[in-house]
C-alpha cells in the first residue's frame, strides 16, 4: 500500500520566468500523500483530526505514550500497543509508510499543515510578557510595511538596519523604524510570482553583511542572484546565478563595487531562486563563506550538490577580496576523473552536498562555520562545516521525497554511496518548520541564552533556542510559538534580538526585549 499510489491530486506547475521556461517542476501541492494514510489505517480509532475518540486517544495537544519523536512514533505505529489487544502494523505498512505517516502525526502536533506555506497570515505580534525557561520577555514591533519579500536584516553601528527585499532592494531602516529610500545602484532585480503559497523568482537581492573590519574600511557585502541578460549566449530566458558584490554606501549610492565570487556563465540557468541558498559569513581569518543551494536546471532530480565541477549545493570560502585561500579543500589535486589541476568551480568549495542552506554563521568559540539548511520533507539540519566533508544530499536525509520515497537519488543511477563518507548530520530537525536563519547569542540583553543558538523557521514560524555543549545538541526550547515566518535573526549593537517577519501583507521587524535579567522558573 505505497503511498504515492494512493489517489491524491498532484499539481506539476513548469514554472515559466521570463522569455522562456524553467525546469524547476513543483511536485507536491495540493494534497498530503500521508492524509489518506492515516485515515486509511488511524483516522477510524484516532479521529479525523487527530483529536481522539472513544476507541482512541488524541494524538495532538497531549504526551503520547511512547514519545513524540519522530522515532518513536514511527516505533508505535509499527508496533502498536499489543498489550492493549492492539495488532501490529508490521506487515500492513512499509518503513517508508511508517515514517511518513510519523511525519504527519508530528507536524500536526505543532500546528503545522503540509500544505501550508503560511506566507498570507496576517503579522500578529502577541501582547504582554512571554515566558521561557531562562529569561522572559516582551516583543516590540520595530516596523511595519516592509516588501512582502524580505531576506536579510544587517545591525549597524548606529541602532539601524540595512535590509533587503528580494525585488526591491537595498534600504535602511533608522533606529527608530522608519525606512529610507531604496540604495542607487545596486544589482538590477527580476520579479516574481506566487504559485500556491510559494514565490517565484529570478534576480532576487538576498543576503546582506558588513564586513569585520567595516569600522575602518566602510566594505558592505550583497549576495543576490546575477541576472545574465544579454551576457548568456543563445537564448532569451532571464538566467541567473549566485554572485557575491562588495561596494560602499555613499550619499545613498552604492559605489566602489566589486566581484567577490561569481560562478562561470555556463552555470546561470532559469531554475527560480527559492533553492539558491543566500546567505553570508565572515570568519576571524579574513575568509567570507556564502552559500549555494540546488540552483540548478536539474537541480530537483539530479545529483549536483555531488558534483564538485559545478557550484551548486555547496558552501564556498573565499579570501574577503575574492582570491582563493590555499588551504581551501579543493584547491588542486587529483580526483578519479577530474582535471590535473581544479576548476575555479571547485577552488572555492568549501563542504558540498547542500540542499537549501537557509543560515550560515561562524561560531567564534568551535572556529568552525555552521549552517542550517532546510530538506525535503523532514530532515531540517544543523550542521558544523568540517572542510570537504560531504553533507549527504542528494544521496542521504532524514526526511522523506516530497511524494513519499526514501531520499536515496544514488540508487536509479547506479551511483556507489557510503554512508560512513558523510559528515553525520548534527542536529536533525524533523518534522520540518522550515528551518532559515540562526545566529549564536553573545550579547548582554539575555545572559543565559549565551552562546546558545536562536533558530528562526519559515513553514514552523517559530523562533527556537538551541542549547549545546561544544558541538553535542543537549536540548531545544520554543521561545515564541507560530508568529509569523520568520527569515532572518539578528543581535543589535544594543543586545536584543531582532526578527525580519515575512508576510504577503506587509513584512516586519520585531525585536526581543528582556523584562527581568534573571531566569523566570
Amino acid at each position: 500500500m505505497a503511498a504515492w499510489k494512493k489517489t491524491r491530486v498532484v499539481v506539476a506547475v513548469t514554472v515559466i520566468v521570463g522569455a522562456g521556461m524553467a525546469a524547476l517542476v513543483w511536485h507536491y501541492f495540493e494534497l498530503d500523500p500521508y492524509q489518506s494514510v492515516y485515515e486509511d489505517n488511524c483516522g477510524a480509532c484516532h479521529g479525523d483530526a487527530l483529536e481522539g475518540t472513544a476507541a482512541g486517544r488524541a494524538l495532538v495537544g497531549g504526551a503520547l505514550a511512547g514519545g513524540d519523536k519522530v522515532d518513536q512514533i514511527r516505533h508505535s505505529i509499527r508496533h502498536r500497543h499489543p498489550q492493549q489487544g492492539q495488532p501490529a502494523f508490521l506487515s500492513e505498512l512499509s518503513d517508508v509508510e511508517a515514517t511518513g505517516l510519523a511525519i504527519f502525526i508530528g507536524e500536526r502536533r505543532l500546528g503545522q499543515r503540509f500544505t501550508d506555506f503560511r506566507f498570507d497570515r496576517t503579522i500578529r505580534v502577541p501582547q504582554g510578557v512571554v515566558a521561557s525557561e531562562k529569561h522572559a520577555f516582551r516583543l516590540e514591533t520595530l516596523t511595519r510595511g516592509l516588501s512582502p519579500l524580505i531576506f536579510s536584516l544587517e545591525p549597524l553601528p548606529d541602532g539601524s538596519f540595512l535590509v533587503t527585499e528580494k525585488e526591491r532592494g537595498l534600504s535602511v531602516v533608522s533606529a527608530e523604524g522608519v525606512q529610507g529610500e531604496v540604495i542607487a545602484g545596486t544589482p538590477a532585480l527580476g520579479s516574481s510570482f506566487d504559485i500556491l503559497g510559494v514565490q517565484v523568482g529570478t534576480g532576487w537581492l538576498l543576503d546582506v553583511a558588513l564586513h569585520p573590519d567595516y569600522a575602518h574600511n566602510g566594505w558592505i557585502y550583497l549576495h543576490y542572484t546575477d541576472l545574465c541578460a544579454a551576457r548568456c549566449e543563445d537564448t532569451s530566458d532571464e538566467r541567473s546565478m549566485n554572485r557575491l558584490d562588495r561596494g560602499r554606501i555613499r550619499n545613498g549610492k552604492w559605489v566602489d563595487a566589486e566581484t567577490v565570487w561569481q560562478a562561470p556563465l555556463t552555470f546561470y540557468n532559469a531554475t527560480p531562486d527559492t533553492g539558491a541558498g543566500g546567505r553570508i559569513a565572515f570568519d576571524d581569518d579574513g575568509h567570507v563563506f556564502i552559500s549555494v543551494g540546488i540552483k540548478s536546471s536539474d537541480g530537483l532530480a539530479d545529483v549536483t550538490a555531488q558534483n564538485l565541477d559545478n557550484p551548486y549545493g555547496k558552501i564556498h570560502r573565499v579570501n574577503d577580496d575574492g582570491s582563493i585561500p590555499l588551504d581551501n579543500p579543493f584547491v588542486s589535486g587529483r580526483l578519479p576523473g577530474a582535471a590535473e589541476s581544479a576548476p575555479y568551480s571547485r577552488q572555492s568549495i568549501w563542504t558540498y552536498g547542500h540542499r537549501s542552506p537557509q543560515g550560515l554563521e561562524w561560531h567564534g568559540q568551535r572556529r568552525r562555520v555552521w549552517n542550517a539548511e532546510m530538506g525535503p520533507r523532514g530532515g531540517d539540519e544543523i550542521n558544523e562545516l568540517i572542510p570537504g566533508r560531504n553533507y549527504g544530499w542528494p544521496f542521504f536525509s532524514f526526511g522523506l521525497e516530497y511524494l513519499g520515497a526514501k531520499v536515496e537519488r544514488h540508487k536509479p543511477r547506479g551511483i556507489e554511496f557510503d554512508e560512513s563518507d558523510m559528515e553525520p548530520t548534527l542536529v536533525d530537525i524533523t518534522p520540518s518548520p522550515g528551518a532559515s536563519s540562526f545566529v549564536f547569542y553573545e550579547g548582554d540583553q539575555f545572559p543565559e541564552w549565551r552562546h546558545n543558538v536562536l533558530l528562526g523557521s519559515l513553514k514552523g514560524s517559530s523562533l527556537f533556542r538551541l542549547v549545546f555543549d561544544a558541538n553535542t545538541h543537549l536540548y531545544t526550547e520554543t521561545l515564541i510559538k507560530d508568529l509569523a515566518r520568520i527569515r532572518d535573526v539578528e543581535i543589535g549593537y544594543d543586545g536584543l534580538v531582532y526578527l525580519l517577519l515575512e508576510s504577503k501583507g506587509g513584512s516586519a521587524i520585531v525585536r526581543l526585549v528582556p523584562v527581568q535579567s534573571n531566569a523566570t522558573g
